[in-house]
C-alpha cells in the first residue's frame, strides 16, 4: 500500500508526544505525504491547519499513526477498524504489548513504512451491544475487552452468563471481563485469566474477584456469543470498552459480545515475538537449553 496520507492519533498527555508528532509531520511532509491529525491535535504543536473532524479523518488517511501507549493505539485501532485502514503505534512510554516501536527507532521505522517493508498482522475485535427491555440501546466495538463492573462502593453483583444461550453460571463477583486473546495481557490478566498467544482466536470469560473459589476462567471458541444479564438491583454497574468508553446499566439488562465483522490491522515488523516481549514485559528470566 502506497502511503501518501497520514492520520496521527496523538496522546499529549504523554512525554515528547509534542516533539515526536513534529518529528513525523517533518519526516513526512517533504515526501509529499500528506498529514491530519485526528480531532483538535493540531493545536498544542501550533499546526491548527491540520486539525481533522474526526467523523471526516478515516476518509483523509490510508495509514495511522499513534503516539502514546497501548491505550492511545486501542483508541486508534477501534477508529481505524471502520475503514479498515492500518495502524501504526509509536510508544512513548514503557515497553508496550501493541505499541512496540520507541521514538529512538521513530525515522528507520518511518522509512520501512514508506518503502512498504512491514507485515499487517489482523486482530480479533469484539463486538457489544446492550439490550433493555429487548431493545437495543448501546453498540460498541471493542478490540482488549468487555468489562462489566460495579463501582466503587457497589457491592458484589450477580451476573447470569450463557454462551450460545446455554446457562454456563452466575458469577458473584465484582464483575466479569470478556476478552479477546489480544485482550489477554490485560485486565483479564491482572484479574487473574490466562495469557493467549493473539495468533489464536478465541474469547476469554475472567470473573473479577468472584465470590467462590469454583469460578474460574473460561475459554471460548472466536464464534460462540455470549449473553450476559445483570441480576442485581440498586447497584451502581457499568459496561466498559478497552477501558476508555462506559455505559451505565440498569438490573435485566443484557450485554451481548460477539466476534466483530471488524478487524484491527496492525503494522509490525516482527523484530520481537509475543513470547519474547512476554520475557521483557512480565521480566521472566532463565533459559533451557533445547
Amino acid at each position: 500500500m502506497k502511503l501518501n496520507s497520514v492520520g496521527l492519533v496523538v496522546n499529549y498527555e504523554k512525554e515528547k508526544a509534542r516533539e515526536t508528532a513534529c518529528r513525523i509531520i517533518d519526516w513526512l511532509r517533504p515526501k509529499s505525504i500528506r498529514v491530519y491529525i485526528e480531532g483538535k491535535g493540531g493545536e498544542p504543536i501550533g499546526r491548527k491547519d491540520l486539525n481533522c473532524p474526526t467523523e471526516k479523518f478515516l476518509n483523509k488517511v490510508n495509514m495511522v499513526i499513534s503516539l502514546g501507549g497501548d491505550g492511545t493505539l486501542l483508541k486508534a485501532a477501534r477508529l481505524a477498524a471502520f475503514a479498515d485502514i492500518p495502524v501504526f503505534g509509536v510508544n512513548l512510554g514503557g515497553l508496550g504489548f501493541l505499541t512496540q516501536i520507541g521514538i529512538e527507532d521513530l525515522e528507520k521505522s518511518l522509512e520501512r513504512l514508506y518503502q512498504e517493508k512491514y507485515f499487517l498482522d489482523e486482530r480479533m475485535m469484539l463486538d457489544c451491544s446492550v439490550r433493555r427491555k429487548d431493545k437495543e440501546i448501546k453498540k460498541l466495538i471493542a478490540l482488549n475487552d468487555v468489562v462489566i463492573g460495579k463501582g466503587a462502593f457497589a457491592r458484589i453483583i450477580s451476573l447470569a452468563t450463557y454462551v450460545n444461550n446455554d446457562y454456563v453460571i452466575t458469577y458473584s463477583a465484582d464483575g466479569l471481563v470478556v476478552s479477546t486473546s489480544t485482550g489477554s495481557t490485560a485486565y483479564s490478566l491482572s484479574a487473574g485469566g490466562p495469557l493467549v498467544n493473539p495468533n489464536i482466536n478465541s474469547m476469554i470469560l475472567t470473573p473479577i474477584c468472584p465470590h467462590t473459589l469454583s469460578a474460574r476462567p473460561l475459554i471460548i471458541g472466536e464464534n460462540d456469543k455470549v449473553k450476559i444479564i445483570l441480576e442485581s438491583s440498586e447497584e451502581e454497574v457499568m459496561v466498559t470498552i478497552d477501558g476508555q468508553e462506559g455505559f451505565t446499566l440498569k438490573t435485566k439488562d443484557e450485554v451481548l459480545v460477539k466476534k466483530s465483522n471488524h478487524k484491527a490491522r496492525l503494522i509490525t515488523f516482527k523484530e520481537k515475538s509475543f513470547y519474547a516481549i512476554l520475557r521483557e514485559k512480565l521480566r521472566w528470566s532463565g533459559q533451557v537449553s533445547i
